[in-house]
């Protein structure tokens, strides 16, 4: 952990550690696309993370701790992400899906609901994006 993750909030922390999350997850298929490393920028947006953090998570992921939110929406928000991610280069990689599933585990979600979870907000991703 760099000296300045020190001073940071539990909410930096949550949201440094979705985005370590997401490149995790960029990462699964063997390669990194540059309209997922788009899609991450767009979340470090929301999130108002600094853009440069990606690089610094790709150089140095063990960096960041894994920090789940605490309320319920943000969890869900977090999920949505990460499907939204895993359908953004047109191909939804096992092995994509397999971390997509473990971090939805990690966020506090059921096991025996993630999958029905994960195949719900992909199918209401592609009535979105249709």
């Amino acid at each position: 952990m760099g000296i300045f993750n020190f001073f940071s909030s539990k909410s930096d922390k949550q949201k440094l550690s979705h985005i370590k999350s997401l490149i995790a997850l960029a990462m699964a298929d063997g390669k990194v696309e540059k309209s997922e490393l788009a899609a991450i920028a767009a979340v470090c947006s929301r999130e108002g993370i600094e853009e440069s953090e990606i690089k610094n998570l790709l150089d140095n992921p063990e960096s960041v701790d894994f920090v789940p939110p605490t309320d319920h929406q943000t969890k869900v928000q977090y999920l949505k992400d990460m499907c939204a991610l895993m359908m953004i280069d047109g191909n939804i990689d096992k092995n994509e899906v397999v971390v997509c599933k473990l971090t939805a585990e990690a966020l506090g979600f059921r096991h025996e609901v993630i999958d029905a979870m994960v195949s719900d907000i992909i199918d209401e991703l592609k009535v979105n994006m249709a």
